[in-house]
């Protein structure tokens, strides 16, 4: 019914296969993203300033080893170099498209990173998974490595627990899904910019320009800083 793979994608998976080591997602240890968000950086699923002129949204499955190369290469100096200055912010579109079979994992993966959000700590969840990320659809994101990754997000499991058998969260990213699919994206990562769509994972320098294009089209006359902003 639709296609979940463009050049871009495959390209960029068989990057992150060279790129980032191999994870054994039986292990009881999870690697530790090197990424941080000090407070008020983070509203939900939403990092950065509600008065930021560029908005940065991006579609994504959990399960997907282009997202996984996008989060764990770029996301990050997105957040020095536009985020923190309050250029723009990024706000996560996660959607179920790789799933197959039951339990669907991309779904499961994403109502937990919703209920990772209502305790404030989407971006921790998040992080975690990406940098977890093991095989598409081979049972490797189950309720197990779900719940250790939520254990290592510090996240209250009584709560979190209770969250993912909630079926307005789970029906929630459903309806995210239908309403990605209904407005043209068929693939992950797909990143738009101010309206813009860029499918797959682009270049840095290309991102990056697109988002002083579009901050330059919001606001004249203005020019973003060069230099990154340092994290505090």
């Amino acid at each position: 019914m639709f296609i979940v793979s463009t050049a871009a994608v495959i390209v960029g998976a068989a990057i992150v296969a060279l790129a980032l080591p191999g994870n054994d997602t039986a292990a009881e240890e999870l690697r530790i993203p090197p990424t941080s968000y000090e407070a008020g950086l983070a509203t939900g699923d939403v990092l950065g300033s509600a008065a930021a002129p560029v908005v940065i949204e991006v579609y994504a499955d959990f399960q997907c080893p282009a997202c996984r190369l996008f989060a764990t290469t770029q996301l990050q100096q997105l957040t020095d170099e536009f985020v923190r200055p309050e250029i723009a912010r990024i706000e996560a579109r996660d959607i179920a498209f790789l799933g197959r079979g039951s339990p669907d994992e991309s779904l499961e993966l994403a109502v937990g990173a919703a209920c990772a959000a209502e305790q404030g700590r989407y971006w921790q969840f998040h992080d975690l998974v990406f940098w977890n990320q093991g095989r598409e659809n081979r049972g490797d994101h189950d309720a197990a490595f779900i719940g250790r990754v939520a254990d290592q997000a510090m996240l209250d499991r009584g709560a979190f627990d209770s969250c993912l058998q909630r079926d307005d969260v789970r029906q929630a990213v459903r309806t995210s899904t239908s309403a990605a699919l209904a407005a043209g994206v068929h693939s992950t990562p797909t990143i738009v910019v101010n309206g813009r769509s860029i499918v797959g994972v682009p270049e840095y320098a290309t991102l990056a320009a697109a988002i002083r294009e579009a901050f330059g089209a919001a606001t004249p006359g203005a020019t973003p800083g060069a230099s990154p902003v340092a994290p505090s």
